[in-house]
């Protein structure tokens, strides 16, 4: 499947981490160029792994900008230092470094050395699909925060879910109605052309 079409037929939820105005308007906010961006919460060569992250998750095609080019990497950074409780800080701050160590470990280079290919393969070992086994979780059950799968998990739907409320991705590849209050009813093909709607 190809990611445009991927994106369009990601379900209803996929959209809640960034319902309300406040955060949209937070996300659309963060427009800081992606090589000068500073991050607020995480520290700077974390953040340069957080980038390059993002850049795996949703990179860039002929159709579609990255995740990177459209500010996700800054809106990830700004919504934990500024939404998240102190608890869920310290608890995603955790399972980051932790992630971090294991990325070293992985690719026995420094954070500021870890590369794009890099990062492809860690994510191959790390990010567990459906079905498949995390061993730090099965060794630990009782452990009380993420493992490094989880983490990884964590950002993933924290860049999609970003990426599909960006106002690039809302008005211009998503079916936009700027003046909502009609109420459609019928087959999403014939409506909008098998787009999902933007901001439901």
């Amino acid at each position: 499947m190809k990611r445009r079409d991927a994106i369009k037929r990601l379900g209803l939820a996929s959209g809640a981490v960034v319902a309300t105005p406040g955060l949209l308007g937070m996300l659309n906010s963060c427009s800081s160029p992606a090589e000068v961006w500073t991050p607020q919460f995480l520290t700077v060569p974390q953040g340069k792994i957080l980038k390059g992250l993002v850049d795996v998750f949703l990179p860039e095609t002929p159709e579609l900008p990255s995740a990177k080019t459209l500010n996700v990497p800054e809106f990830i950074d700004r919504y934990i230092a500024e939404v998240y409780d102190e608890k869920d800080q310290k608890r995603f701050k955790a399972a980051y470094e932790i992630t971090m160590a294991e990325l070293k470990t992985f690719t026995k280079k420094e954070l500021e050395e870890v590369e794009k290919e890099d990062l492809k393969v860690f994510l191959d070992e790390y990010l567990k699909v459906k079905g498949e086994v995390d061993t730090d979780r099965e060794k630990n059950p009782d452990f009380d925060g993420m493992t490094t799968s989880e983490c990884l998990d964590s950002l993933k739907w924290m860049t999609v879910n970003a990426y599909l409320n960006t106002q690039k991705i809302g008005e211009e590849v998503l079916a936009y109605d700027p003046v909502p209050g009609a109420y459609y009813c019928g087959d999403l093909d014939e409506l909008t052309g098998g787009k999902r709607w933007s901001l439901s």
